[in-house]
């Protein structure tokens, strides 16, 4: 059984997930409900919870973040509850955190609930520190620039710049996220997410890639369109996105 706490200043809010929580989550329990962070801090001391279901604005213009930040580490599941529909999503899009919308449904729930589920598994050990994730979100959110995002592992969060990333490359339902220097990395989120989550200078060029576009030193269209970046890599521009190019390249 899955123990989660739900914590939301408005009363009628938190007893309404509770209720929809075990109606039609099967094997989550609701162990739980905080109307403040002092009282939300203390619960999950007390109770130490696979999951915190947390309303992100609170009483008095605190918010939700507070609470997470005044903990030393975050060993438990994390899913925001929010009327927030610009910024504050691409943020936890960015870095992979879950979220449900205010008022919220049935079918959203079920769905987070289920990928929670699947991260914890019955006799999982709890899971690692999330507290980097998170923070990377809160920055995002409180800047409005996404300039970082987070990529979870298997052994834990990777925290990635998006300034040292040259271009991402489609590999079926994963992406390969290739850097200035160093090694690809390989993520489980596909490309068209991140052309959703990441800054404005980059730019989808074809079905296959995404490229930073403070990386281009040259559009060719000897033997094809191509962009060459910096590092000397050489990317495809399709005829789709011949025009998104040659419209970027015209603003810089």
């Amino acid at each position: 059984m899955i123990r989660a706490i739900v914590i939301d200043d408005e009363l009628l809010a938190r007893e309404n997930l509770k209720l929809l929580i075990e109606e039609f989550c099967e094997g989550v329990q609701v162990v739980g409900l905080a109307g403040n962070i002092k009282h939300g801090a203390e619960l999950i001391e007390s109770t130490q919870p696979d999951v915190v279901f947390l309303d992100i604005r609170m009483p008095s213009g605190a918010e939700g973040f507070d609470l997470l930040d005044s903990l030393s580490e975050i060993n438990f599941e994390v899913v925001f509850v929010t009327a927030f529909k610009d910024y504050a999503i691409q943020a936890f899009k960015a870095n992979a955190i879950d979220y449900i919308l205010k008022p919220v449904e049935i079918e959203e729930l079920q769905e987070t609930v289920g990928k929670i589920k699947d991260r914890i598994g019955v006799d999982q050990e709890k899971h690692h520190d999330v507290k980097p994730q998170i923070n990377s979100a809160f920055d995002s959110i409180r800047s409005k620039k996404i300039d970082r995002i987070t990529v979870p592992q298997r052994n834990g969060i990777k925290v990635l710049e998006t300034k040292n990333i040259s271009h991402l490359e489609s590999k079926g339902n994963y992406t390969i996220i290739h850097f200035k220097t160093g090694e690809p990395f390989l993520d489980s989120r596909t490309l068209k997410v991140y052309q959703e989550i990441l800054p404005d200078d980059f730019i989808r060029v074809h079905n296959s890639h995404v490229v930073n576009g403070e990386e281009i030193m040259e559009y060719t269209m000897e033997d094809g369109h191509s962009l060459i970046l910096r590092n000397g890599d050489l990317i495809p521009v399709s005829r789709t996105f011949q025009k998104t190019v040659k419209d970027y390249l015209a603003r810089i």
